[in-house]
């Protein structure tokens, strides 16, 4: 096998090959690929043949080569042995400690939203996270957050079957305002509770994608801070954000 400097040199060309062929948008010609990559054709037959016999490459009718479907099944091995708890825990850590606040992670479920993990700060008034408690979507940041992105026909027909039920004088009320709340969220890339699932109680929470792409958790801060336009609050949002954002890379979200 060859080798230099602690590497296997052949191996070594074949991820290049695959991240050449990753960054292509069809499949790529012995000769393309052998020009992208640098190497000599007979270089890059010997390695494009093996890797197709493994699955990892496929070869189109027309000779070219692309990704093969075995790396899908990498992924979603991989994807299978992330415990997000684990992977959340620092998140959750750093964002209380940040922020002064209390953090929390959430999935949807059905039509609620049900926190698992939480982190809470030494400082300020402590609020111990519903854990495992099933939280309405449509007035709570993380909920409306999850809502954001499902398709908007699911959310119309989630609540025509679902009553909104009134917690404060600020929950919302009906479909029309939820959408375009939804739809401010979306662009905003964050969402805001302000006093509408209990009187004083405000969050901001931040989407966590999975490698997929899709939302898959919100990660979410939660206090009572005086006013969503305060300086502390509008920190607290980046910082939702950022860690948001560094969650979903650990989840291969790229």
């Amino acid at each position: 096998m060859e080798e230099y400097k602690g590497k296997v040199k052949s191996l070594d060309k074949a991820m290049d090959i695959l991240d050449t062929l990753s960054k292509a948008k069809g499949g790529l010609t012995l000769s393309e690929l052998s020009s992208r990559c640098g190497f000599p054709k007979s270089t890059t037959h010997a390695l494009a043949s093996t890797m197709r016999d493994r699955g990892v490459l496929r070869q189109l009718p027309d000779g070219s080569y692309a990704l093969g479907m075995r790396l899908f099944e990498y992924g979603s091995a991989v994807s299978r042995g992330f415990d997000i708890s684990t992977l959340a825990r620092p998140h959750l850590e750093s964002l209380s400690s940040l922020t002064g606040a209390n953090s929390v992670i959430t999935l949807l479920d059905g039509e609620n939203a049900v926190s698992f993990d939480y982190a809470v700060s030494p400082s300020g008034v402590q609020i111990i996270p519903e854990i495992g408690v099933r939280l309405p979507l449509h007035c709570t940041s993380q909920g409306k957050l999850l809502l954001a992105y499902l398709p908007k026909s699911r959310v119309i027909s989630l609540y025509r079957r679902t009553e909104f039920q009134r917690y404060t004088p600020h929950t919302i009320a009906d479909i029309d305002t939820l959408l375009h709340q939804l739809d401010e969220i979306r662009t905003r890339g964050f969402s805001v509770e302000d006093g509408e699932y209990k009187v004083g109680l405000r969050s901001v929470s931040a989407p966590v994608f999975d490698n997929s792409g899709c939302v898959r958790y919100a990660l979410t801060t939660i206090g009572f801070f005086r006013k969503v336009s305060t300086e502390d609050f509008i920190t607290a949002e980046e910082d939702t954000v950022r860690q948001a954002r560094m969650l979903s890379t650990a989840l291969g979200y790229e």
